[in-house]
């Protein structure tokens, strides 16, 4: 009895070594995501990867940035310093929605995570049925048709077309802001089932930051993978992100420091 269960044990700790971790922790690091970057073509990314079950949209209603906040993730959606007059809340101009319902909690008012502006990227996390949808909508609605249930989260931005040869097209269509110029910039792209939360704090195009997401996913203009794409999401100031490192060292990059109207959240 004792040689059998020592046979037992020995083939237990050989498989915990064979089998490798599920989680994203390094030694002392995070369990639910892991932080990385990658250089390419002089434009530095700071990648928070993930699973899709982790992320939270949240809305700080231009209250603080995120810096100054306890949550791991990055800035949100496009957003501006209006006043919607019938709620006396600030505007969000993309979709931030949580199972169903927008990130200010009511779906009657414009501008407060159900509504893109115009039709626009949206990734949607379809919990129910473990898999990612991308779709051009332009309301919460439009979404809840395309999923069909209230299990899932859902984040509006520009789509990035990644190994799309008409991508320029698009983002004008889809009205990104300053394309060309070299500012911060920040953007949520999905592979498979991971998703990755990415800022850039090198200044650059939309072009030159497209292009370094690209070769990090390992994709060209005219081959496309079907099971990867992405949006841009605010930039220039906005462009923050607040992560630890596999050290547990504190990474946090500020844009301008300024307050966030949205922020996409990794859960603990």
């Amino acid at each position: 009895m004792k040689k059998r269960f020592s046979i037992i044990m020995a083939l237990t700790a050989l498989l915990a070594f064979v089998i490798p971790n599920s989680s994203f922790a390094g030694i002392g690091g995070p369990t639910s995501y892991k932080y990385s970057t990658y250089s390419a073509n002089n434009v530095k990314l700071n990648v928070i990867q993930t699973s899709p079950g982790n992320i939270q949209l949240k809305a700080l209603n231009l209250s603080a940035n995120l810096e100054n906040t306890s949550n791991i993730g990055i800035n949100g959606g496009f957003f501006s310093n209006q006043v919607e007059e019938t709620t006396g809340m600030k505007k969000t101009h993309n979709i931030a929605i949580n199972n169903g319902k927008p990130v200010i909690g009511t779906d009657k008012a414009g501008n407060n995570g159900w509504y893109n502006s115009g039709n626009q990227g949206t990734i949607i996390w379809d919990a129910k049925n473990g898999k990612f949808l991308f779709k051009v909508l332009n309301n919460g609605w439009e979404v809840n048709k395309a999923v069909g249930h209230n299990s899932y989260w859902a984040q509006g931005g520009v789509s990035m077309s990644l190994g799309s040869t008409s991508w320029k097209d698009t983002i004008t269509k889809e009205k990104l802001p300053n394309p060309d110029g070299k500012v911060q910039r920040t953007a949520m792209v999905y592979s498979g089932t991971g998703i990755y939360l990415i800022v850039t704090d090198t200044k650059c195009t939309a072009e030159a930051f497209r292009a370094a997401i690209q070769q990090y996913f390992g994709i060209k203009d005219g081959s496309p993978k079907n099971d990867v794409n992405g949006i841009f999401l605010d930039g220039s100031g906005s462009s923050q992100m607040r992560a630890y490192d596999n050290n547990n060292k504190l990474i946090n990059i500020k844009g301008d420091s300024r307050a966030l109207h949205q922020i996409v959240t990794v859960t603990p």
